[in-house]
């Protein structure tokens, strides 16, 4: 596998709250780890069914939830045609429409994205105040006064430890983040596709459709988005750069 920077490789991959959607999943068990004695839940992709809220006016091509990773057909079939990695795209149900707008629509067809994809990250880097990490079942425990308590200073992947997939989850930190690599981005904005959010565990590169007026982000539909981002990463995290990376 090519020797690449890290922060250049891998995005954090979410949506942006509009329409959002409450999702269903199957519980197939629920237990304590015997370790920290956090609660862990597993639940199946298969014959999910979601809620879609009283916002938005348009279908967007991602569904923004806590939960799952939701997206259009029409960008699951981009990605299938176009031979992306580490994915598994289960129908997904509509059972409610809570906005006239989109009810009139008609139904679209969605996926929740189940993610196969792994990759370990630099605890050390989510904060600097004294949390650790479950090396059992991956659960954070930020400290009691912790400002990273509902967020991480800094998500920083081992390059060494990433399978190549283009869709990758965290191995090693439970509720772990999405992952996409730089060729999802690439079609999202090649296809316009809306209301996407890329990058924002790393502080100061964020990627947006059109990024709001409080927030200093970038296009992911400008053709050098990734020109711009590179450099972008360069400024606010140099010493990211002085691991031996290539710029």
């Amino acid at each position: 596998m090519e020797t690449v920077y890290p922060m250049l490789s891998l995005f954090e991959l979410r949506g942006f709250n509009n329409p959002g959607a409450t999702l269903f999943q199957q519980y197939l068990k629920e237990e304590n780890c015997p370790a920290c004695g956090a609660k862990i839940t597993v639940k199946s992709p298969k014959n999910a069914a979601i809620w879609v809220g009283a916002t938005g006016s348009k279908w967007s091509d991602v569904l923004q939830c806590i939960d799952g990773l939701i997206l259009h057909e029409r960008v699951v079939n981009v990605i299938i045609s176009e031979g992306l990695t580490g994915f598994i795209a289960h129908p997904l149900k509509i059972e409610k429409i809570g906005n006239k707008k989109l009810a009139e629509k008609g139904d679209p067809s969605y996926s929740i994205i189940e993610i196969t994809g792994r990759v370990d990250i630099d605890v050390g880097q989510l904060d600097d105040v004294g949390g650790s990490v479950c090396p059992v079942c991956f659960t954070r425990n930020p400290a009691a006064d912790n400002p990273y308590r509902w967020k991480e200073k800094r998500v920083f992947p081992l390059m060494e430890t990433w399978d190549g997939s283009d869709f990758t989850r965290i191995r090693n930190l439970r509720w772990g983040i999405h992952y996409c690599s730089k060729r999802f981005i690439d079609l999202a904005s090649r296809h316009k596709w809306r209301n996407f959010i890329f990058g924002q565990s790393l502080p100061g590169v964020g990627l947006w459709e059109k990024a709001p007026k409080e927030i200093d982000g970038l296009s992911y539909l400008d053709p050098l988005w990734f020109e711009k981002l590179s450099e972008r990463v360069k400024i606010k995290h140099p010493d990211l750069f002085m691991r031996g990376f290539p710029p």
